[in-house]
């Protein structure tokens, strides 16, 4: 597991790249409100990072809104086949068997008032954006079903996410099916305005750019 300090040195890096400053350095580490990670004042740019480190698919489970199952691979020969394991999930909640959804959801309310408060403190009611980099470490889901849900709930709630970056910075996740890598980078947006589209994009972009020229070190490939 790579340690959560380590991770937030790494995007601290790439941040500066994109001419972002972090928030606690210039409101100190208590302020009075909850504060995203970063900002860039010029383009009134506020962004957080949540490292999702969780697999909440140790054996298995189900994405009930998504009327998805995910398998876990256990033995898999070079062909894909072997062995998988799936186990039902205990009912949540809102009565759903479901790993991952209402987690998400917590991670998501959280970003979301991050966002608002850090935007507000900066330029009050005035336009700004803000956007959220998901990092996936050590879990085996891939982030094409993790933007299928974000872009979901982010459809219903939470304005102040105006784009969602997805990236696993450390592992290719291979697909045991087809044994093709997953994408390493993908995002979500809003598109209700195309500046908010082109910032997302740049994110993404730069991430990639960052990434292939090793930014963050590839370790291992993870099948999922």
């Amino acid at each position: 597991m790579f340690p959560i300090e380590k991770i937030e040195q790494e995007f601290d890096r790439f941040m500066a790249l994109l001419e972002c400053t972090r928030v606690s350095d210039e409101v100190g580490s208590s302020p009075n409100f909850n504060n995203a990670d970063y900002v860039n004042q010029l383009n009134k740019v506020v962004i957080e990072l949540k490292v999702l480190n969780k697999d909440f698919f140790p054996n298995g489970g189900i994405i009930d809104s998504l009327s998805s199952i995910i398998i876990k691979p256990v033995n898999i020969a070079q062909t894909g086949c072997g062995q998988y394991v799936f186990e039902l999930p205990e009912i949540n909640r809102e009565g759903k068997n479901d790993n991952f959804e209402e987690p998400l959801r917590r991670i998501l309310k959280k970003a979301n008032k991050q966002l608002k408060d850090t935007k507000k403190y900066y330029w009050g009611d005035n336009i700004s954006y803000g956007f959220l980099i998901f990092a996936q470490v050590g879990i085996t889901i891939s982030p094409e079903i993790t933007a299928l849900l974000i872009q979901k709930l982010i459809n219903k709630e939470f304005s102040s996410i105006d784009g969602v970056i997805i990236c696993t910075p450390y592992h290719d996740l291979i697909n045991p099916t087809t044994l093709k890598k997953n994408p390493n980078c993908l995002s979500v947006v809003r598109q209700d305005d195309e500046n908010k589209i082109n910032l997302c994009s740049y994110i993404l972009n730069s991430w990639e750019e960052y990434y292939n020229s090793g930014g963050h070190n590839l370790t291992t490939e993870t099948k999922a």
